[in-house]
């Protein structure tokens, strides 16, 4: 038994990092998705934006979004989540202006409410969601919005760059991650497998979006609407925007297990309603690429465990597993402290660091979630937790 659990597990993780992948771009190479424009091109766009607090960016963020090159009509809807700091103002002066800006003033809610409001209120057929801080390419937001031509899209997302990536060890890293996983939503758009977007720049085709749990993201709950709808995801790589990365390591931890928590459950709520038999193709994505991911720390304590009782019982060649996860705890330890004391690392450190953090913020998700603990609200790039709310 031990010997099998210790195999699961790591054939579990294996499949994960390397199979999943390798696997969806097989499916990409053999019957790629082509995309077909047999419908006009869009006749409007609504950018939305819900944003707290952000009166330092917000016009900026505004006049970016309007100096994008598009054959469409355009309006920027900015959802404001209870602002203070005279971000309302600055929106509303801006949309005495130029009536394509509009300002929708709301009580504090979340991110996932204001959005919710952008929805039911654009004017357009295409809804592009993003954030203050993101700024658009030249061309980001036409390619974005090109292959609605095709009847079959229901959701683009493009590629999001880092503007501060040289500024710490930690932001280094996170252009490394952030690359692997653009690869692997690459391959999965050219297999027609994609269930996973990026808030900053998601592009929606709002009918077939319905009401989103204010506890869960638009960038999980969405694109999987999208594909219970039987409609495609795409990765555009020419729509392109750049962000700044979350530059501290217990930021990046946060953040990290933010996102966890509220995509372990808005991913297992919705693979109920897209099992394998009726999408085959959504089910492995959401379970490969999201859920057994969030669940990789479980599989390597499981494989430590087993791999230390076959060590006990002389079986030395499963000794591997827990020596390490043992160096590599020992090795981050010890980056960690480097970085507190202002001394230079290394790269193993730097990796090793990097592979626990992750770790350790899924399994905080996963502790959320058995805690029944739901995220609603921000403040700047820090979130809230509160209790399960009465209705669910």
């Amino acid at each position: 038994m031990a010997r099998r659990l210790f195999w699961a597990a790591t054939g579990l993780l294996g499949w994960v990092y390397a199979g999943y992948p390798l696997a969806a771009y097989a499916a990409g190479r053999v019957r790629p998705v082509i995309v077909t424009a047999v419908e006009p091109p869009v006749a409007s766009v609504t950018v939305g934006i819900a944003i707290h607090d952000e009166a330092e960016e917000i016009a900026a963020r505004i006049a970016d979004v309007l100096a994008q090159e598009i054959d469409a009509s355009l309006e920027v809807i900015v959802a404001s989540d209870g602002s203070t700091d005279g971000s309302d103002e600055v929106v509303r002066a801006l949309a005495a202006a130029d009536p394509r800006i509009r300002l929708l003033s709301l009580a504090r809610a979340g991110q996932t409410a204001a959005q919710n409001r952008i929805l039911a209120e654009a004017r357009s057929e295409i809804v592009v969601l993003t954030d203050a801080e993101t700024r658009f390419e030249p061309g980001c937001l036409a390619a974005l919005v090109e292959p609605f031509a095709d009847p079959r899209v229901g959701a683009t997302t493009g590629v999001l760059l880092w503007r501060n990536l040289g500024d710490t060890q930690t932001t280094r890293h996170e252009g490394i991650y952030w690359r692997y996983e653009q690869s692997v939503r690459g391959a999965e758009s050219r297999a027609g497998w994609l269930t996973a977007a990026t808030g900053a720049l998601l592009a929606l085709r709002r009918e077939l979006i319905g009401t989103v749990p204010e506890h869960s993201s638009f960038d999980h709950i969405a694109p999987l609407q999208v594909r219970e709808a039987g409609r495609l995801i795409l990765a555009v790589p020419e729509a392109r925007a750049t962000d700044r990365v979350v530059a501290g390591l217990g930021d990046q931890f946060r953040a990290r297990s933010r996102t966890a928590t509220r995509g372990i459950a808005a991913n297992l709520a919705m693979a109920r309603r897209l099992p394998p038999w009726r999408s085959p193709s959504a089910a492995i994505a959401i379970w490969s690429h999201k859920i057994l991911r969030w669940a990789s720390p479980w599989a390597v304590l499981l494989a430590c465990g087993a791999g230390l009782l076959l060590t006990l019982r002389g079986q030395r060649r499963y000794a591997v597993a827990p020596a390490g996860a043992a160096a590599a705890v020992l090795t981050a330890t010890w980056e960690y402290r480097a970085r507190k004391a202002s001394r230079p690392g290394t790269r193993i450190g730097t990796a090793a660091l990097a592979i626990v953090a992750v770790n350790a913020a899924f399994l905080r998700g996963w502790l959320n979630l058995l805690a029944r603990r739901r995220i609603y609200v921000w403040q700047g790039h820090h979130w809230q937790a509160q209790g399960t709310p009465k209705q669910p």
